[in-house]
């Protein structure tokens, strides 16, 4: 099931542009990865909590990734590639979070830039018909110059905005979003860390970035931690970490933003621009998950939608691939050229796990 063609491959009937279809692939996946758990009896069921880390190519591109994991979440980091999480799985509901798009040109784009048809007869191919199913698609095409993935360290100026930066237009100051960095594995007793370490380049600086992701056993909590060295203190520097999460759409009252206080903040599709935040939460009652950023000290946060225009059966429309949220801080170093911080990133699938273990139960008295 996890190697049905649909999801692997994009024509006139939307493929991998489809996040419901991708979804249903890493559940499949997931489930099955499960099942190697359950026969080594370390299933999240189980109650037995347990926490790995190790390193191999995973992805089979000639370069190491490590793989953090316990009885709750699956993650995966490639360190060469700029130290960015490229898979971040939720076990017990078989949900990769990370299963996002990085947005590339098709060849239909030249169609939709160049408008919709205004003699169609009806006798068109699928593939050369020209149809909108919302206005003003040909102002929403937009690519990316990084992988839609997590952990992707931006340098923006200090006066970049939410437009730029969700527009693709705020300029990239650092070499740290796609550099590779070196990649340290450390294990202690029920915990364990990947430690990532580069010397780079902002503007005309050199600087020294360590980034930290720990994983505990029986947590369905990530620890991230930032140092930077050798700060200069003559300009703020301004850090913006990048995190996507897939498979929560917009669109839907059900799925919004909480802050500290319980606030809605709108829907999973809203473009914010918040300052001194402690907490925020991405909530989708649906999918029965909330995912929480929790910060050590305050933060501004924008968040964005991640959109396709993308072609299908109907015509071309607009899909939803992801939600950017990106903590960013403008850098004031101590004496020694020194600033660090840390923050949380809480997965709760509590309500999702009581939907299917009542399914399960009905199931079975049924």
């Amino acid at each position: 099931r996890g190697q049905c063609n649909c999801s692997y491959w994009h024509g006139a009937f939307g493929g991998v542009y489809l996040p419901h279809l991708r979804n249903a692939v890493y559940q499949h996946l997931i489930a099955a990865d499960n099942l190697l758990d359950k026969l080594d009896g370390r299933h999240w069921q189980s109650g037995e909590h347990w926490v790995e880390l190790d390193a191999d190519d995973y992805n089979f591109d000639g370069r190491t990734e490590v793989r953090l994991v316990n009885d709750r979440l699956l993650l995966l980091c490639a360190p060469a590639e700029g130290g960015q999480i490229y898979e971040f799985d939720v076990k017990s509901i078989c949900h990769n979070l990370q299963a996002s798009l990085t947005r590339r040109p098709e060849a239909y784009h030249r169609k939709v830039l160049a408008g919709a048809s205004q003699h169609d007869d009806g006798a068109a191919s699928i593939h050369d018909r020209v149809v909108f199913k919302q206005e003003g698609l040909d102002e929403r095409v937009g690519y990316d110059a990084w992988r839609r993935n997590s952990l992707v360290d931006h340098f923006y100026p200090g006066e970049a905005s939410l437009e730029e930066v969700a527009a693709g237009r705020a300029a990239e100051q650092g070499d740290f979003w796609i550099g590779p960095f070196e990649a340290k594995l450390r294990r202690s007793e029920g915990r364990v860390q990947l430690q990532m370490i580069r010397q780079g380049r902002v503007g005309e600086r050199d600087v020294q970035v360590t980034k930290g992701v720990t994983l505990a056993a029986g947590e369905s909590t990530i620890e991230i931690a930032y140092l930077l060295e050798n700060v200069p203190s003559d300009i703020g520097l301004h850090l913006a970490p990048e995190f996507n999460l897939a498979g929560m759409p917009s669109g839907a009252d059900d799925r919004y933003f909480l802050d500290a206080e319980e606030n809605r903040l709108g829907q999973l599709g809203a473009q914010l621009d918040l300052e001194q935040t402690e907490s925020l939460r991405l909530v989708d009652e649906w999918l029965g998950l909330t995912v929480g950023f929790h910060f050590s000290a305050p933060a501004s946060v924008w968040t964005y939608p991640v959109e396709t225009v993308s072609q299908s059966e109907g015509g071309f429309e607009l899909v939803h691939q992801s939600v950017a949220v990106v903590p960013h801080w403008i850098v004031i170093p101590d004496a020694d050229g020194r600033w660090s911080c840390k923050f949380e990133l809480a997965i709760d699938a509590t309500a999702a796990e009581s939907r299917r273990k009542q399914v399960a139960e009905a199931s079975a008295a049924s």
